[in-house]
């Protein structure tokens, strides 16, 4: 008779890394502040983006805002993740979501969801000249319900496109005056004001090109069906 293997360690199989970086919570701020953790590489999920609730096991408006380890390129594969040996580039000074994780005994990595999380104006110093520009940006540039957005581009996409049309580039207006202004990479702009609006649009079947105008917003074709 065969035995049920029965896991009680990490077999190093970089499916966790691999699905995305964590959530930073209060006691990753002191890895921010030594350096171990680069603004650079860290990203804002603000409040009202879609992300997945390892609660509920779906797609959900993000109540609190957030901020994660970056992906790779185009992917969510955690940026300290090494393939080639299936581990972790800071792993002696690994966040607290990684230091209790255990993907076959998932109670402890559960309770740190939705708690103490770590927002932006969290870890920017009070006097960090950016922080007023994370206050502006939002009352500029909120990021709506994505679940509302996404509702009513399926109920009445040619009345709300006009309307994200002119938050979208209000948001890339207000990004690219910083960057201009303070010289900022691209990275450190996803950690202070998040992803670009049209970005988050695109995953509705949103197609975004640029006029004369601006950018422009319409439906794809097979997304109206």
């Amino acid at each position: 008779m065969s035995m049920k293997f029965k896991q009680t360690e990490c077999l190093r199989c970089g499916i966790c890394c691999q699905k995305g970086g964590p959530a930073l919570h209060g006691q990753d701020l002191a890895l921010v502040r030594g350096g171990y953790l680069p603004m650079e590489n860290l990203i804002t999920i603000r409040r009202g983006e879609l992300a997945h609730n390892p609660l509920s096991g779906t797609i959900e408006p993000v109540l609190s805002e957030l901020v994660k380890i970056r992906g790779t390129g185009q992917e969510w594969c955690c940026c300290y993740y090494e393939p080639a040996s299936k581990g972790c580039s800071i792993y002696g000074n690994r966040p607290l979501a990684c230091g209790v994780l255990k993907c076959w005994q998932p109670e402890e990595t559960l309770a740190l969801v939705g708690q103490d999380l770590l927002s932006r104006l969290d870890i920017l110093e009070d006097d960090d000249p950016l922080r007023p520009l994370v206050h502006e940006h939002e009352q500029l540039c909120p990021c709506p319900d994505m679940r509302d957005v996404e509702k009513s581009l399926a109920e009445k996409a040619s009345t709300i496109l006009h309307s994200l049309e002119s938050q979208v580039n209000s948001d890339i207006a207000f990004r690219d005056w910083v960057v201009k202004e303070f010289n900022l990479p691209l990275d450190l702009e996803l950690f202070l004001f998040g992803r670009p609006l049209f970005q988050l649009l695109q995953a509705f079947g949103v197609h975004v090109s640029e006029s004369s105008q601006g950018l422009k917003l319409t439906m794809r074709i097979n997304s109206l069906k």
